[in-house]
């Protein structure tokens, strides 16, 4: 399935009735960042502005989730429409107020709308954005891509001269498509692509085509670069 298939069955599987999404709506403070953030993955942050000083002494305080969305590059406070709430895991107070904290995403939602707070950071109107499992078996798609996965990480080793060490590998379509999109490393419009996918086929289709093309480009970065001296690299994702 091409790109723009996807894109397609994404913006018709995403076009829910008004009524049905003011039942689910909630409002949900943002934290606009360089990055895609996955349910399941884990993000630190060092807090040093003042309207997210206060945005996440809340969330602690009152043990609630944010959103991290996409910044775009034009409008940072412009943030993409589907994002990954978080929730703070652990955090280190600094002296002057600034914080070090880690966080693990949790749930991706869709931003219908959103406003800044009167401490400055913005707060949207969001609702669940969860991975569609089609009736379909995608054991073949989950097959596949964790096969060219597990070769991807083995070449870019190869190619950087670092090892990738993963204890244990998810067999579930849903966790095969969303620890995938984790480690992959793409441009952050890609990310976000991966990101908005509906269907769990549809994100495990476009990674296989992606995979396909990194592996071609591992293969010739291999063979005529010579890697440097080995070192490790150990994740628990």
């Amino acid at each position: 399935m091409g790109w723009a298939a996807a894109q397609d069955g994404y913006n018709q599987c995403s076009s829910w009735s008004k009524r049905k999404m003011e039942a689910k709506v909630r409002a949900l403070p943002l934290f606009p960042l360089n990055v895609v953030l996955f349910p399941g993955q884990t993000l630190p942050l060092h807090i040093f502005e003042p309207r997210y000083r206060v945005m996440i002494r809340r969330c602690i305080e009152n043990d609630e989730p944010f959103g991290v969305v996409l910044a775009r590059d034009e409008e940072p406070d412009e943030p993409h429409d589907i994002g990954t709430s978080a929730r703070v895991t652990d955090a280190e107070r600094l002296s002057d107020g600034r914080m070090n904290i880690v966080t693990l995403g949790e749930e991706r939602f869709r931003l219908h709308d959103f406003r800044a707070s009167e401490h400055g950071y913005l707060i949207g109107d969001v609702t669940p954005f969860p991975f569609i499992e089609d009736a379909a078996p995608a054991d073949p798609l989950v097959h596949t891509v964790s096969q060219r996965l597990a070769r991807y990480l083995k070449r870019l080793g190869e190619a950087s001269g670092l090892h990738f060490r993963f204890d244990h590998f998810p067999t579930q379509p849903v966790d095969v498509a969303v620890f995938t999109a984790i480690v992959l490393r793409l441009p952050l419009e890609q990310k976000q692509f991966l990101l908005s996918q509906a269907h769990v086929t549809d994100l495990l289709a476009v990674e296989s085509e992606i995979l396909r093309e990194e592996l071609k480009m591992l293969s010739i970065i291999a063979s005529t670069i010579r890697p440097p001296e080995d070192r490790h690299i150990f994740s628990r994702n």
